[in-house]
């Protein structure tokens, strides 16, 4: 998960440049690459989160069978 957070909060601005898309004259290509990394980075944060709920019930399962 540390991988797919560094690559969305440092690859997708590294190729924003690339987009190179203007809205009224403004340039939206870093805007736009700024929110897709938020946007990944809770996605993380609830995979993470779930994960975490979901080993700690199973360790709490393991616990109650002995």
């Amino acid at each position: 998960m540390l991988l797919i957070w560094a690559a969305a909060s440092f690859g997708v601005a590294w190729f924003a440049r690339d987009l190179s898309a203007t809205v009224a004259g403004w340039p939206l290509n870093f805007w736009l690459a700024a929110q897709g990394s938020v946007l990944v980075f809770l996605l993380v944060v609830v995979v993470y989160a779930w994960a975490m709920n979901r080993c700690e019930r199973q360790r709490a399962d393991q616990g109650n069978d002995r």
